[in-house]
C-alpha cells in the first residue's frame, strides 16, 4: 500500500488541491478548512451541495495571505480581517463557532456564487469537518464504484489497497500514524465534477442501494491523528 494523492483545501468547499506532502498535526491537516462561507441573512455555513460552483474555486494560503481564485472574478489575495463578531453558526444540524472576517474575498466568492455571503474563520480546528480529521479512500473502492476523478471525493489521502482499512485500524503513513475510525457518510456532493462543477453522476444513488446501514450513505473512512508528521505522496502506508 502507498499513497497516490494528497489533498486539502483552507476553505471550505473549494477545489482540493493536489500536494506533493502535508504535515499532519494532533489536530489534523496543517491548512485544512481554516475558513468557510456563511450565510449572509443567517447563521449558517454554506452548502457545497446547494452551491456546486464551489468546487471551482481555488484556495491557498500562505503565512496569514488568502488568495482566493475564481473562473471569471479574478484574484484577490490578501490577509482576512477578524471584526471580532463570532457566530454559532449552523453546520449540519451542529453549531460550529466561528469569527467573521472583513475581506474582498467574500465578495469575489458572492459574485462568484450569483449570492451574498460572509467570510468566517474557524475558531478551533475541526468546527466545519464532518467526521474525523483525516479523510481516505482506496483505489480498490473507487474501481468497484467505477471512478477514476477521486477529487471528487475531497479525501485528505488517496490509498493504493484494495479495500478500506477497517474500524480500529493503526495506519502508519510516512512519519505519521493514524487511527481510523469508520465510514464517512456521503452527501450528493460526490456527484459533483470537481472540473465542471456539474452533476454529472449518480454515485450516491448507487451508493445508497449497496447493503448499508440505514440512513447512512457512506464511502471511505475517516480517522484521528495518533502520531503527528509529514506524510508524501508514494509513501508507503503500513498496518500496525
Amino acid at each position: 500500500m502507498h499513497i497516490t494523492r494528497i489533498g486539502l483545501t483552507p476553505l471550505k468547499g473549494a477545489r482540493h488541491a493536489d500536494l506533493d506532502h502535508l504535515r499532519l498535526d494532533p489536530s489534523g491537516p496543517r491548512g485544512d478548512r481554516l475558513f468557510c462561507l456563511i450565510e449572509a441573512d443567517e447563521d449558517r455555513v454554506l452548502r457545497t451541495v446547494e452551491n456546486p460552483t464551489m468546487v471551482l474555486v481555488s484556495a491557498a494560503r500562505d503565512g496569514a495571505v488568502l488568495t482566493v481564485t475564481t473562473q471569471k472574478g479574478g484574484t484577490v489575495a490578501g490577509e482576512p480581517v477578524p471584526t471580532g463578531h463570532v457566530v454559532e453558526a449552523d453546520y449540519w444540524g451542529r453549531p460550529a463557532r466561528l469569527e467573521v472576517m472583513t475581506s474582498d474575498h467574500a465578495e469575489l466568492l458572492g459574485d462568484h456564487l450569483d449570492r451574498p455571503v460572509r467570510l468566517a474563520g474557524i475558531r478551533s480546528a475541526g468546527e466545519v469537518v464532518y467526521g474525523g480529521s483525516v479523510s481516505i479512500v482506496t483505489t480498490g473502492a473507487l474501481r468497484e464504484l467505477g471512478e477514476v476523478q477521486d477529487s471528487r471525493f475531497r479525501a485528505t489521502l488517496t490509498i493504493a489497497a484494495d479495500r478500506d482499512p477497517e474500524p480500529g485500524s493503526l495506519l502508519r503513513l510516512g512519519e505519521a500514524v493514524v487511527r481510523v475510525r469508520g465510514a464517512v457518510p456521503r452527501c450528493r456532493v460526490v456527484d459533483i465534477n470537481t472540473e465542471t462543477g456539474e452533476l454529472d453522476t449518480r454515485h450516491l444513488h448507487t451508493l445508497a442501494h449497496r447493503d448499508r446501514p440505514e440512513g447512512e450513505v457512506p464511502f471511505g473512512v475517516d480517522a484521528d491523528v495518533v502520531t503527528p508528521g509529514v506524510v508524501r505522496r508514494e509513501d508507503p502506508v503500513a498496518l500496525i
